[in-house]
């Protein structure tokens, strides 16, 4: 081999040399910047999961008291004749005189779908003394039931001074039955 086919060599290899570290370098810089970026998604996905955790850990007393009270499925035609008999039973236990009431309508399948729970709502309109109102508000407003009192309308009686007229609604939050197949 001639002296200058060995140059032509050697400039092959120390060409060959360097664009082997080029592309090595451009490797080591592209996998830094992937490693860099996997390593901020991994660090954001932790601080994630540890504020979850602490969500979790701060609603965990409710978790349990759901999973503890949560009442069985029910037939949604039935949830607001049931809620309206016991009110109007609670009302006359409590001296109170009926006036009217109402089972107000519930939204249509179709909106409440995404929703766990199904929520009925009866009206009611009657008359009585102050003390025997706030016993039966008092018995019907139970939480632990999913059953709360979400208005309440008072006005002095125009017949009589010591009786008071009041509108309430009843709302009772139930578990519907699964759709039949």
């Amino acid at each position: 081999m001639s002296e200058r086919e060995k140059k032509l060599l050697g400039m092959f290899a120390a060409a060959g040399v360097i664009l082997f570290c080029l592309w090595g370098y451009k490797s080591y810089v592209n996998k830094s910047l992937e490693i860099k970026a996997n390593r901020a998604a991994a660090e954001t996905t932790l601080r994630d999961a540890e504020l979850y955790l602490k969500s979790r850990d701060d609603v965990q007393d409710e978790i349990d008291w759901l999973a503890e009270h949560e009442p069985e499925p029910q037939a949604s035609e039935q949830v607001p004749t049931k809620l309206q008999q016991l009110a109007s039973s609670e009302a006359t236990r409590a001296s109170m005189t009926v006036k009217k009431m109402d089972i107000l309508d519930t939204p249509p399948a179709e909106e409440t779908a995404a929703n766990r729970y199904g929520v009925a709502q009866v009206k009611f309109t009657v008359t009585g003394e102050e003390k025997n109102l706030y016993a039966w508000f008092d018995r019907m407003h139970s939480p632990d039931d999913f059953r709360v009192i979400s208005e309440i309308v008072m006005s002095p009686n125009k017949e009589e001074d010591s009786l008071i007229d009041c509108i309430v609604t009843f709302d009772q939050w139930f578990v519907p039955l699964p759709p039949e197949l």
